[in-house]
């Protein structure tokens, strides 16, 4: 609401008296041009940004976030998935079931004691863990930035079938929009020096 943003050091505002509204429970896909401000928008939401004016009001506190480059540390299948969810209840037998349900690893018995890092996985393999990562959580809004830029369609397919039975609120940052099925598609747009947000749905 009348939201503006700057970076740090920079005379440039990405937005300016930004009024937008975001449906809860619909799966909304951002699009617009490189430097156009669409992961700008999620960090604001997420509240890894902090406007300069303005207000956000947001339905829930479990955000989660999945972007181009998971982050995977050197350590045990259950220390990757449980990373940011250590102070939750889960039993290795949630564990277990998500890795089936994502399918890590093709046809395998899955040891929670298997180490692994981001040199003994694929990209494709680091994205799934993300995702289960968040559903772990038990997010409620999930922002997405490019999150399937490693994926064959096959996964994508798989995995936002997955999402489609949860009942989470999803904000996809894309570039290729027509991969998905979604509820709303936001489109950020410039003109005379401005961002626009069009409503294409």
């Amino acid at each position: 609401k009348n939201l503006n943003f700057k970076y740090f050091n920079s005379d440039e505002y990405i937005f300016e008296n930004l009024n937008l509204n975001i449906q809860k429970g619909k799966h909304t896909v951002i699009t617009g041009a490189n430097g156009s401000g669409k992961s700008t928008l999620l960090g604001i939401i997420s509240q890894i940004y902090y406007p300069e004016k303005g207000k956000i009001d947001i339905f829930t506190n479990k955000i989660g976030y999945v972007g181009v480059t998971p982050l995977i540390i050197d350590g045990t299948l259950r220390e990757n998935l449980l990373y940011g969810n250590f102070d939750k209840s889960i039993s290795d037998q949630e564990l277990l079931n998500i890795l089936n349900t994502f399918n890590l690893f093709k046809n395998e018995d899955y040891d929670l004691e298997f180490e692994i890092s981001n040199r003994t996985l694929s990209s494709g393999q680091m994205q799934k863990i993300s995702f289960m990562r968040a559903l772990l959580a038990n997010t409620e809004l999930l922002l997405l930035d490019e999150p399937t830029s490693n994926l064959d369609a096959k996964t994508r397919d798989m995995i936002f079938n997955i999402l489609k039975d949860q009942n989470i609120t999803i904000i996809n940052s894309t570039h290729n929009h027509q991969e998905f099925e979604y509820d709303e598609h936001i489109k950020i747009e410039y003109e005379d020096e401005q961002r626009l947000f069009v409503n294409l749905t």
